[in-house]
């Protein structure tokens, strides 16, 4: 059948099935005209044999067992106009009539609800196929329009298909295609990935790697992979993202920071020399005037080994160079600092609670340093409540004019002497005694500040930050 002739059909027998009460109604029509025709020319012969066709057309619109009773009504009307025979002829034709119409009737309503199904059937593969083109489409367009690079890779190793973030992250130009490329001159994990045990039909991971661009410079990357399948039909697909640029901020901020520790460190050493050298100076002078030892030149060698010591541990602290404070929210240091602890107070079966009243200014501190500070603290906190029943780490704020002020409180054993906290090189400490003391600088190098606040349980600790100019006005 011709596609424009299929088509007719189909919209034909549509219009039929959903106007039933007009087909019943035309084929009504034929039984009275058929009628009509037997009464009026008092025929010599009997026009049976058309009552087939409002069988037929009727099938069409009514339910199988409906057909024998359609068929029964179209018999009955010819037996009222057969030709003149015995009782029992016109019983035999009556029977006969019955059985011929309805085989006609039922075949023809069989092959109507065959081809009813076949038509939904078909329409439902219509629809479930434009519904798979609009996914395609919409896959297509994600995949082609993703900042990420997305891989395909087949069994034997090489590219099945890859987004355009993919060519331009291992540096293909051009009409240059990276399908059918090995992948092992790219990214060795994922062709060791398909080369793990068959019986491992499936693999969902993420890892961190080093891959390879087309002109053979290599860049870390961040990779999430599956593997599907087995034997030739094992695939991989992959999600790749350069972590080039997060590699660099990272290693920038952790020199940043270690920069500024060892700033802190070296001013707290020279601090403490210069104590030294005075103490020193003034034993010397003393010395100098009960002994006479002005002309003496070994004296004379030690006072000046003295001062020229103090001149090398002249680095003041108070005068280096202050941290260049941005506009900070407290609620995303929050997240940030709860990610970072809260899996070590959960193993030690202990909580972290924050309190932030919602109207809270943001703040103008270095985010790095503050976060650095809340984790020192954090962590002398778990320390301290190592042996106690209860482990709780407690943060509140609250702004006090134009300062925020923030409360670290802990449930351990609290702190005996409060004097020597945040003095460096505390002998008592149980590292190098420069934590509370380096934390201290860092949060006044902002124009903050850090305190110890005495309580009757535990140890509480106060970091007032500075709140932004337009949060003042």
């Amino acid at each position: 059948m011709r596609p424009r002739n299929r088509l007719r059909w189909k919209v034909w027998t549509r219009t039929a099935l959903s106007n039933r009460a007009a087909v019943l109604t035309a084929a009504a029509a034929m039984v009275a005209g058929l009628a009509w025709l037997e009464w009026l020319f008092q025929l010599d012969y009997s026009l049976g044999l058309l009552y087939l066709f409002p069988v037929i057309l009727a099938s069409t619109a009514v339910v199988w067992w409906q057909v024998p009773l359609v068929a029964l009504l179209c018999a009955f009307t010819r037996g009222q106009f057969d030709l003149p025979v015995t009782e029992l002829e016109h019983w035999l034709r009556f029977l006969m009539a019955t059985v011929a119409y309805s085989g006609c009737g039922l075949l023809v309503n069989q092959i109507t609800s065959s081809r009813r199904k076949a038509l939904a059937q078909y329409l439902r593969i219509r629809f479930e196929q434009r519904l798979r083109h609009r996914a395609e489409d919409q896959l297509r367009l994600l995949a082609e329009s993703s900042p990420a690079a997305i891989l395909t890779i087949g069994s034997e190793g090489n590219v099945s298909a890859a987004n355009r973030a993919a060519h331009q992250m291992l540096g293909f130009e051009g009409d240059d295609s990276l399908v059918d490329q090995p992948i092992a001159e790219y990214f060795p994990i994922f062709l060791n990935a398909l080369h793990l045990n068959p019986e491992i039909e499936q693999v969902r991971t993420s890892a961190t790697t080093w891959a390879k661009r087309k002109d053979h410079s290599s860049f870390p990357a961040a990779t999430w992979f599956s593997i599907y399948g087995t034997g030739r039909r094992r695939n991989l697909a992959a999600i790749v993202v350069d972590n080039s640029e997060e590699v660099r901020e990272r290693e920038r901020m952790h020199y940043e920071q270690l920069a500024s520790h060892s700033q802190v460190l070296a001013g707290a050493v020279s601090h403490e020399i210069r104590n030294l050298c005075s103490a020193i100076a003034v034993v010397g002078s003393n010395l100098d005037r009960r002994l006479k030892l002005e002309n003496d030149l070994d004296f004379g060698a030690l006072k000046n080994l003295i001062e020229a010591l103090g001149r090398l541990a002249s680095f003041d602290l108070s005068k280096r160079q202050k941290m260049q404070p941005v506009t900070i929210s407290l609620a995303e240091i929050a997240q940030e600092f709860s990610v970072i602890v809260e899996p070590d107070w959960n193993d030690a079966g202990g909580t972290v609670a924050w309190t932030l009243p919602e109207d809270l200014p943001r703040l103008q501190a270095d985010p790095h340093s503050l976060l650095q500070v809340l984790l020192n603290l954090s962590q002398n906190a778990l320390k301290a409540s190592a042996q106690s029943e209860r482990k709780e780490l407690r943060l509140e704020a609250e702004q006090r004019g134009d300062f925020v002020a923030l409360t670290v409180r802990d449930a351990g054993p609290g702190v005996e002497d409060a004097s020597h906290l945040f003095k460096a090189f505390t002998p008592s400490a149980t590292g190098s005694g420069l934590g509370l003391y380096i934390s201290r600088e860092m949060v006044k190098s902002f124009d903050g500040d850090l305190r110890y606040i005495p309580t009757e349980e535990g140890c509480c600790f106060e970091i007032t930050v500075p709140i932004t100019m337009s949060a003042e006005r």
